[in-house]
């Protein structure tokens, strides 16, 4: 089982793009300021972060990133959703902080 999909299991985490791409991520990498992101992403990173926008796509796009975490009260509309589908991008809704988030994979020992 993928860390993508034991972290689906727990019910703060929602799944937002098609459900039958679940890749796995071996690392998480945290930031709103995605020109961090840039330096320091490597493959197979989750990235968590609370920017939803085409900047955020376009850089998931660049990095080869697979899968997006985005955090509790980040606005994320349909057309989001759809421009990340066509580029094959796993988006997960967290009902936590960034902080969270990474204190609950630490936790669960996802990683």
């Amino acid at each position: 089982m993928s860390n993508t999909q034991i972290l689906l299991k727990d019910s703060n985490y929602r799944l937002l793009t098609n459900p039958s791409f679940l890749p796995d991520f071996k690392h998480i990498f945290a930031t709103d300021l995605l020109s961090t992101a840039i330096k320091h992403i490597k493959n197979e990173t989750a990235l968590i972060t609370l920017i939803v926008s085409q900047t955020t796509l376009s850089l998931a796009l660049m990095l080869d990133l697979e899968v997006l975490i985005v955090t509790k009260d980040a606005v994320v509309n349909e057309a989001f959703i759809m421009k990340a589908n066509e580029q094959g991008l796993c988006v997960i809704y967290a009902n936590y902080l960034t902080h969270e988030v990474i204190k609950d994979i630490y936790q669960r020992g996802i990683l």
